[in-house]
């Protein structure tokens, strides 16, 4: 009996002091990110027959087991990816905003404005040389804003690329990492051992590659802990990580002004690219960006700078230079035999692709020799002739753009009002997503956070439980020596 006794005191202290240890872990971890408060389970120990009674043979610990739940995982992966995409897309877009500010600047619908109004002033002193230089200088000011814009929005393009190629190696550092830790789980749990740190370590990883995409896991036949790229397939196969690769979509003998994307590819498929197929996440996010709102937006400003050469040129060139232009006997000037060419110039630079127009818009050499190269006068040898000046002036309230349909200033608008609602929207859905993400994470915490209050009240309760325990097997060992000497 005394035997029995010390046994299942023994088992009693066992169990005691593996609790304390696990509640001690607990109080270590409870600012540990990503922690998952640990439970030892314990089972009666078996019963046994002795004549007309059962009796019991103590505790066995049955294991120690995490809190977690795979539902609250999924929704907390997913929210955290909505979340994320969310979040960078309010960053860029920001980003190009800012590019076309005019509260604290002269942007490009002021300096627009300028020059067609400078243009107007001309036309009511066409003789003026003084005037002529401010156009000259206004109409400078707008080409350099072009390329401030253009230079700009490449800015911009080039800071995603190089994200998304940091992201891509962090997600391959992460997929190994998930490998990595599968392999020791595995080894782990053969051996009967419990995983619960190393299963918490690659929930962690797995929930920094939601950031970048959405992700989804689960254990295949085989019993291997896969995760998934939502619409691609697997990254990660139990101790396999499939890694991916980020390369520029520019091929050799594009043309100079394809200044290329940075696209991503599996490795073991360079030829197939998935960038399109990632849609979620800090990386669909950036993809989004680029290659919807801001290629737009540098198409309408190629536009915007392709219309005002076009249309300003081909007024231009039916006006006539501020020079004298010789006549013949009838006293009709001859253009052909003047000194210099004096009609038929253009104002800016051509030919001038609508590609990249707002990159190489600029002034025609002949205007930037000499302002006098201006054409004002529709007629030669008429220096009072200000049709010339005025047409140009009115371009500005024109339908020139759009197939006939909009003015340079309702193009210009339209095209940053659009990325200003779209900034302000994504400013709103980041704002709906952190709630939906705090939400999931506070679902999380409540059911694997670790409560000081209660862990410290269970070390109370399981330090009893040691006491209690030695005390038994002490009275066994009392009993059993009370025996001995009965015997002696």
């Amino acid at each position: 009996m005394g035997a029995d006794l010390l046994n299942i005191g023994k088992s009693g202290l066992s169990a005691a002091k593996q609790s304390m240890s696990t509640t001690s872990h607990n109080i270590a971890n409870a600012n540990t990110d990503g922690y998952s408060r640990q439970e030892v389970r314990m089972k009666n120990g078996i019963t046994l027959s002795e004549g007309d009674y059962v009796v019991g043979t103590g505790v066995d610990i049955q294991s120690i087991r995490r809190s977690h739940d795979d539902l609250i995982e999924k929704k907390l992966n997913v929210a955290t990816a909505n979340h994320k995409y969310n979040e960078e897309r309010a960053l860029q877009l920001g980003h190009v905003e800012e590019i076309f500010n005019e509260v604290n600047s002269d942007g490009l619908n002021k300096v627009l404005n300028r020059f067609f109004n400078s243009f107007r002033e001309l036309s009511n002193q066409p003789e003026n040389e003084t005037v002529r230089n401010i156009v000259r200088e206004n109409a400078k000011i707008v080409t350099e804003d072009f390329h401030r814009i253009t230079e700009s929005l490449d800015q911009v393009r080039a800071s995603m690329n190089r994200k998304i190629s940091l992201q891509v190696q962090d997600a391959n550092s992460l997929a190994k990492t998930v490998a990595k830790l599968n392999k020791e789980i595995a080894v782990l749990e053969v051996g009967g051992g419990e995983a619960n740190d190393l299963q918490d370590q690659r929930d962690n990883a797995v929930r920094t590659l939601a950031e970048m995409f959405t992700v989804s896991t689960y254990s295949d036949e085989q019993g291997r802990y896969v995760v998934n790229i939502e619409g691609l397939g697997s990254l990660v196969a139990g101790e396999v990580a499939q890694e991916l690769r980020a390369g520029s979509s520019v091929k050799p003998g594009d043309s100079s002004a394809d200044k290329g994307n940075v696209e991503i590819f599996f490795a073991s498929r360079p030829s197939k690219s998935i960038t399109d197929q990632i849609k979620t996440g800090s990386i669909g996010s950036l993809i989004k960006t680029r290659d919807d709102e801001l290629s737009a937006l540098e198409k309408q400003v190629d536009e915007l700078a392709h219309g005002l050469v076009l249309s300003t040129n081909a007024v231009h060139r039916r006006g006539f230079a501020n020079f004298q232009v010789p006549t013949d006997a009838q006293g009709n000037p001859v253009p052909n035999a003047a000194a210099r060419p004096v009609t038929g110039l253009d104002f800016f630079k051509e030919p001038l692709d609508v590609k990249r127009a707002a990159e190489y818009i600029d002034l025609s050499d002949v205007v930037k020799e000499d302002a006098n190269n201006i054409a004002t006068a529709l007629e030669a040898n008429k220096p009072g002739d200000n049709r010339i000046a005025l047409a140009i002036s009115k371009l500005q309230h024109e339908k020139v753009l759009g197939e006939g349909t909009t003015t340079f200033e309702e193009q210009y608008l339209k095209s940053v009002g659009q990325v200003g609602l779209l900034s302000g929207k994504s400013k709103i859905d980041t704002e709906q997503s952190s709630g939906i993400l705090a939400q999931a994470k506070s679902f999380k915490e409540r059911l694997a956070g670790v409560s000081l209050d209660e862990e410290a009240a269970n070390m109370v309760r399981y330090q009893n439980a040691y006491e209690a325990s030695a005390k038994v097997i002490k009275a066994s060992d009392e009993m059993f020596r009370a025996v001995l000497g009965i015997m002696n």
